[in-house]
């Protein structure tokens, strides 16, 4: 569930439709947030303590997410500005009513 809710919101903000490298990006981001929502459980289950292994790899990870998150882009996919089409196809369009 997680994971689909990531990919879902990644590709979303590269506007819906990821290129192979994007989904590539999107896929290593998915996973490595997946990662390190599972230190994050095994830390609390531990009561905040993080071996120094765990400590080391979630530091890895989370700075590998951040690089790859700047790859995709900080800002989202500009919105998509609508056709004459799109418009004119609107019930509440004055065209569409002719």
């Amino acid at each position: 569930m997680m994971l689909r809710k990531a990919r879902a919101a990644l590709t979303a903000h590269v506007g819906g439709n990821p290129s192979a490298t994007q989904r590539a990006l999107i896929d290593h981001a998915t996973m490595l947030t997946l990662h390190l929502h599972m230190l994050d459980e095994k830390a609390l289950r531990a009561a905040g303590v993080m071996t120094e292994h765990d400590s080391r790899t979630y530091l890895a990870w989370n700075n590998s997410l951040t690089r790859t998150l700047r790859e995709l882009g900080l800002k989202g996919a500009p919105e998509k500005v609508p056709s004459l089409a799109d418009i004119m196809a609107r019930p509440s369009s004055p065209i569409a009513a002719e």
